[in-house]
């Protein structure tokens, strides 16, 4: 599977694109987007009908997904994004191994709780109360290390 300029596919980031399009809303905002060459929020509000918290919602969800780009201004302006999704088996079974292959490292080197330890803290690292560097060394981790588990959980995408 691919998005156009996007890394490969972990097991995590399949899960976030595969829920976005399993939303009718949604598919209804990308169907809009590939009709316009940019929005906003406004636009898509009155467009297909929907409430502006569940719009800018929306939105940002899909951007977040790597499925709409957004561009900074008041207000902001969404355009979609090219993709094309190819997905087999061997795509699927790589992103399952190289998600097992970086958190099997973390738990074989620092512990079983490893993992846990690094979701529990990254409260207080979005909180502003610890750097990575901090963190990382509050749970007794490499400063790498901690920023590849915290990529494979996608807990930096947040």
């Amino acid at each position: 599977m691919s998005v156009s300029n996007d890394a490969p596919f972990s097991r995590k980031r399949l899960q976030t694109v595969f829920e976005q399009l399993a939303n009718d809303r949604k598919l209804d905002i990308l169907t809009y987007a590939a009709e316009h060459d940019q929005f906003s929020v406004a636009d898509l509000k009155e467009a297909i009908g929907i409430p502006h918290s569940t719009a800018h919602e929306y939105c940002r969800d899909l951007h977040a997904a790597g499925l709409l780009h957004r561009e900074q201004g008041k207000p902001a302006r969404y355009s979609a994004v090219e993709f094309d999704l190819h997905l087999s088996l061997d795509a699927i079974a790589n992103a399952v191994e190289t998600e097992s292959e970086t958190l099997g490292y973390i738990t074989d080197t620092y512990g079983d709780d490893s993992i846990d330890a690094v979701i529990d803290i990254w409260e207080r690292v979005e909180g502003g109360e610890l750097t990575y560097r901090e963190a990382s060394a509050t749970v007794g981790m490499q400063h790498a290390d901690f920023l590849r588990a915290a990529a494979e959980l996608e807990l930096l995408a947040r």
